[in-house]
């Protein structure tokens, strides 16, 4: 049985804000080095701003699922761009990227946070701003 939250880990690498999350093992090495690769290679392929939001792993399949967020429609190419990367790299074909397009957000707000748009619109975050802090803190469970 695995512990609620020892599975996963929040990273920061540049701009992006990844969950790194595993259905019952441990974000290791191996996960933050496909995510810094897929970093490295959305960075380079994008001009519009789209970010990495999650990579899962199972360990029962031995398959990476990596997650991209982006507002903008032309960025489903790079799902293509990372999966051949990571495809050439690992040698295995054990990583599935794919790609969600979510609804712009008010860019022009004193509040608007790309990367927390992008994660909260992908549902791989909680909006923190929409809850008060009692009904976010109940999904939030603290170490006895």
């Amino acid at each position: 049985m695995t512990t609620r939250g020892f599975h996963s880990e929040w990273v920061t690498i540049g701009h992006h804000r990844v969950l790194l999350e595993c259905r019952a093992s441990y974000p290791d090495d191996e996960m933050r080095f496909i995510a810094r690769v897929a970093v490295a290679t959305i960075d380079h392929n994008s001009q519009h701003g789209a970010r990495l939001v999650h990579v899962y792993y199972d360990d029962k399949s031995c398959f990476y699922t990596v997650k991209i967020a982006s507002d903008n429609a032309e960025d489903d190419r790079l799902a293509d761009i990372v999966m051949r990367v990571l495809h050439t790299m690992r040698n295995d074909g054990n990583c599935q990227p794919e790609v969600e397009i979510v609804a712009p957000g008010d860019r022009q707000s004193d509040h608007y946070e790309h990367m927390e748009h992008l994660s909260i619109q992908s549902q791989v975050a909680v909006d923190r701003s929409r809850h008060r802090d009692t009904e976010y803190m109940q999904q939030v469970e603290s170490p006895r």
